[in-house]
């Protein structure tokens, strides 16, 4: 009989309870949004393996991964939150909103709210377009290498990191008219500095750049 597959587990001493959160969301929230999508991994990945599937991290290429952790963290911090929701518009920016603010929680263009990122590089971070407002990093690892699949470690979250960002934090690439690619927007250093030193959650082997005691 295969060795069950493993759950990640949050450390508490990893997390800075005065962290700066912003629309009254609380580390408290975090950790158990944080702990809810563990849950749903966990319970995803003990199906698909016991069929003879492959994890969903190993099934999925790319950044197919990472987009489907961010919209999973997102409806958990919309769960939890007292103060957020989902926005319910397809495409709307932020992915979180005050709650209340606007009909049916769902707008294209928010003011206010909350961005959630959610990625396996250390920096870097990427967006579709330069915004102004707050932003939620949530830095993962993967094991994707250790053979038989259900002894690999379980994918776990190492950083959450959280800033408020003007537009002179991102560096925009757009593209050429005859490119197709994806116009993009990079994080840049100033702004990596104001989210790495507001640390919500940190496993202090992976950490880079500014750290915060």
């Amino acid at each position: 009989m295969s060795a069950p597959i493993q759950r990640p587990r949050l450390i508490e001493a990893y997390f800075f309870p005065d962290a700066q959160l912003p629309y009254g969301l609380t580390v408290t929230e975090v950790k158990a949004a944080i702990n809810a999508a563990y849950d749903l991994l966990h319970d995803i990945n003990t199906f698909l393996v016991s069929r003879g599937y492959a994890r969903l991290e190993d099934l999925l290429l790319g950044n197919a991964f990472a987009g489907l952790l961010s919209e999973v963290l997102v409806k958990s911090l919309s769960d939890h939150s007292a103060t957020l929701v989902r926005n319910a518009y397809t495409g709307g920016h932020p992915d979180l909103i005050p709650r209340g603010t606007h009909p049916n929680n769902a707008i294209l263009r928010a003011l206010e709210g909350l961005e959630v990122k959610s990625s396996r590089q250390s920096g870097g971070w990427q967006g579709h377009n330069p915004e102004t407002g707050w932003v939620m990093i949530f830095r993962y690892v993967v094991d994707s290498k250790t053979i038989p699949v259900e002894a690999r470690q379980p994918t776990k979250i190492v950083e959450v990191l959280a800033a408020r960002l003007e537009m002179s934090d991102w560096n925009f690439s757009g593209r050429s008219e005859t490119s197709r690619r994806t116009i993009t927007a990079s994080i840049n250093r100033q702004g990596m500095a104001k989210l790495r030193g507001n640390p919500v959650y940190r496993d202090s082997a992976f950490a880079v750049g500014r750290k915060r005691a």
